[in-house]
């Protein structure tokens, strides 16, 4: 993945491109949860960008995971020619682990509005992550991801991705998420992006 992630890549079909993030999260009670998510996105190659805003609400009462639900806006900000409304639920169960490392699979369904046209995605994703038992400065849990996505237009898987990164504590009730990201995609364009994510995430 590391080697995926950072190769170059020549040709139109290819780009490259910028992810900052960032997440809000606030649990005013042991068993709900609300995140606020303010993204962009930036080709480096080109003039295209894209924000999104997206408001979540989770219940962490499960016995290995919580449910989420909420919805997603993502717009085009330099001109109108994207526009994507998306209704989101998913279900994030832990699968295996132990002290120092847990697997995670998350369960995505994606109902979609893009420029008016409606269309659903599912997407299954796995997240292994490292813990360390003894503290150490920062906090830092490596981790590496794998995720599938089913297009209902093309009936069929039409991406894979992937992430390798780096989550650490910078101050109390902050983290910052550090990665690089690989998408291949069947169907569309662009059908390759490698990106380079920076998330800042706040509790309380």
């Amino acid at each position: 993945m590391i080697v995926a992630c950072t190769a170059a890549t020549a040709g139109a079909q290819a780009s490259s491109e910028l992810w900052p993030e960032l997440d809000v999260y606030w649990t005013p009670a042991k068993h709900q949860r609300t995140m606020l998510e303010l993204s962009r996105s930036s080709e480096r190659e080109a003039a295209k960008q894209q924000a999104t805003v997206g408001l979540y609400q989770d219940y962490l009462q499960l016995p290995s995971g919580y449910l989420r639900a909420g919805y997603r806006y993502t717009f085009s900000t330099n001109d109108a020619s994207y526009r994507e409304s998306r209704i989101v639920t998913e279900v994030t169960t832990r699968v295996a682990g132990a002290t120092s490392w847990r697997l995670v699979e998350r369960t995505r369904a994606e109902f979609r509005w893009v420029n008016g046209d409606y269309n659903w995605r599912l997407r299954e994703r796995l997240h292994l992550q490292r813990f360390f038992a003894s503290p150490v400065r920062f906090d830092p849990r490596p981790y590496g991801t794998f995720e599938a996505y089913y297009y209902s237009q093309y009936n069929t898987i039409a991406r894979l991705a992937g992430r390798v990164g780096v989550e650490f504590r910078v101050w109390r009730a902050s983290d910052i998420d550090l990665y690089l990201a690989r998408q291949e995609n069947s169907r569309g364009e662009p059908r390759r992006v490698n990106a380079l994510g920076l998330t800042l995430k706040l509790y309380r």
